[in-house]
Parts: structure tokens; sequence; C-alpha cells
């Protein structure tokens, strides 16, 4: 069950926030929902990154184990060459 709650904006950016809602057909709280939706995805998203890095780092100072710049380069390619293949077979 999801719950309504007031957010404060000022009369300035409240206007503006009514003009793109108006254009994109929504009303100024869909607009603020989806925004601060996004919002919280891409923190999410990012603190979620930053675990996986500390992780990572954590494994390459119990290891020391690296992998070397040519290699890595591959690997770089072959994700941008599936990337491409998978790109071209959607359109």
């Amino acid at each position: 069950m999801s719950t309504k709650e007031t957010v404060s904006i000022d009369g300035d950016l409240k206007k503006r926030l009514a003009v793109i809602a108006e254009r994109e057909g929504s009303t100024v709280s869909e607009l603020a929902e989806g925004v601060l939706r996004l919002h919280a995805e891409d923190v999410e998203r990012q603190e979620a990154e930053f675990a996986e890095d500390d992780r990572r780092w954590g494994r390459y100072l119990e290891t020391g184990e690296t992998i070397s710049f040519d290699d890595f380069m591959d690997e770089l390619q072959s994700l941008a060459d599936e990337a491409g293949r998978k790109a071209a077979g959607a359109a």
C-alpha cells in the first residue's frame, strides 16, 4: 500500500514543472515521483558499484592477482563487439 507525501516546491519551480508536466502529458506529482524514483535508482546503483569496487579491491589486496593491459584491452574489445552484435540484432 502506498502513501502520499507532501513536498514543498517554491512557486517558480512549480510553474516550470507544470509546463514540463503538461508538455509530457502528466501531472507535477507524477513528474516529481518519476524524477525522485530515477534519483533513488541512480544512488542505489552507485552504492552497489562502490561495494563491488571495494570487494574487488579487497580481493586484489589478498591475492595480488592482475591481468596485463593487452588482455584487458582484448576483453574490452570482445565486450564491445558483443554489444555491437546485440544492438544490430535488436534493430
